[in-house]
């Protein structure tokens, strides 16, 4: 009996996966429980076991992107029932066809006698004046490329011939190189970053979305890092920057709640804790893991959570139910030479929070005194569907007081 295998579904929003690998091979007996394949969906790269054991038998090559529950392959119970059903398996190879006496050879043509051989042309005379013929000696030309027509009898070189040549030949523009063929290269675009690029399409599309920034003075914060960076054994783990962003964050967000939440389009659910969203960059494309309930999170707990998340994220280790149900993400960019720009909004999430890099910039101290000061970008982006601009120049009036008064935000 055929038993058919369907693209497994893994997550409430999957609706296709991309097969990376199939790790038995076309006709092989397989048994319950074996891992046979390994597959893609928005989220993860996910080892499939089967459920059925028989011989295998394959729909669905490795790199196809397939709808979730359209069958990518199935088993036969018995190898008689897998021959049936595929046709006998592969043909035998048919026996090469005997090859065809060769003709007897036709006699060789009597050889042609050799040419006679083609006198060399004698090379034409040039008329030209000794200091013409000594000009072109010592400039490495060929008196007969340059054209007569200023000696005495009309005909012969002379020395101004030569100069004007010479001075024609190097106004005229140098050949240009030849074009090096253009090499193309197709890169499929599926599996995980197939599934980004449709997402950000949609949430371009299907909200409205305003980018509001403002650049904040972060000298004190990065004083307060420096200091937890002294006592990093004291606290069992290495606070970052983004970790102490993270942390004002979630505290501007439970004085926002309009920010906190999502939105389908029809009603707003407003969140009592934040689930907070960050922005991974891997290899393969951008994974965004949820550090859940980060408001109730003290900022090791927190440093510890987005350390352990971030790492399994690059390495394709991210658990179902890891990825998704956020309420609002950040977006740090301040490791590149970025000081500003307009994230686009992780649907159904109305916010994203970014952070530029830290600059040095002269700013006026007490007295009027110019002072260096570390300065940061700061950005949302919100659905102006949900989030008005009062709104929004709120969320910054408080997140600026939490990054240039920072004992407030581990307080």
């Amino acid at each position: 009996m055929r038993i058919d295998i369907p693209m497994p579904k893994a997550g409430l929003t999957m609706v296709e996966g991309t097969i990376s690998e199939w790790k038995v091979s076309e006709g092989a007996l397989i048994r319950k429980g074996d891992a046979i394949m390994e597959y893609e969906n928005e989220k993860n790269t996910i080892e499939y076991e089967s459920v059925h054991g028989g011989y295998l038998h394959i729909l669905e090559a490795a790199g196809e992107t397939v709808e979730v529950g359209r069958p990518i392959a199935w088993v036969a119970e018995t190898r008689e029932e897998y021959d049936a059903l595929t046709g006998g398996g592969a043909p035998a190879s048919a026996p090469a066809p005997e090859a065809a006496p060769a003709p007897e050879a036709a006699p060789a043509p009597a050889a042609a006698p050799p040419a006679a051989a083609e006198e060399p042309q004698g090379r034409r005379h040039v008329r030209a004046t000794g200091l013409a013929r000594k000009m072109a000696r010592e400039a490495g030309i060929d008196l007969a490329d340059v054209p007569a027509g200023s000696g005495p009898d009309g005909r012969r070189i002379a020395a101004r011939d030569v100069t004007a040549y010479l001075e024609a030949r190097k106004a005229a523009p140098a050949a240009a190189p030849a074009a090096e063929e253009d090499e193309v290269t197709a890169i499929p675009w599926t599996g995980v970053r197939k599934t980004i690029a449709r997402n950000m399409m949609n949430s371009l599309q299907q909200s409205a979305q305003c980018t509001a920034m403002c650049e904040v003075d972060v000298t004190d914060l990065l004083d307060l890092r420096r200091k937890l960076l002294e006592g990093e054994e004291y606290l069992g783990c290495r606070v970052t920057v983004n970790d102490l962003l993270c942390m004002a964050v979630c505290k501007v967000l439970k004085k926002h709640p309009t920010v906190n939440a999502t939105f389908d389009g029809k009603t707003l659910y407003s969140h009592k804790h934040v689930q907070l969203s960050l922005a991974v960059a891997t290899e393969g494309g951008l994974m965004v893991p949820v550090i859940k309930n980060a408001d109730a999170l003290t900022l090791t707990e927190l440093s510890l959570a987005a350390k352990d998340l971030g790492r399994r994220a690059r390495d394709k280790q991210l658990r179902n139910g890891e990825q998704g149900c956020g309420t609002c993400t950040v977006s740090n960019v301040g490791m590149f030479p970025i000081d500003m720009s307009t994230p686009i909004i992780n649907p159904p999430e109305v916010g994203i929070f970014g952070f530029g890099r830290a600059v040095e910039k002269p700013a006026f101290g007490p007295g009027g005194t110019v002072v260096p000061r570390s300065m940061m970008w700061v950005y949302l982006t919100f659905d102006h569907r949900v989030v008005d601009g009062l709104e929004a120049g709120r969320v910054f009036q408080d997140l600026q007081y939490l990054l240039e008064h920072p004992q407030l935000i581990t307080a």
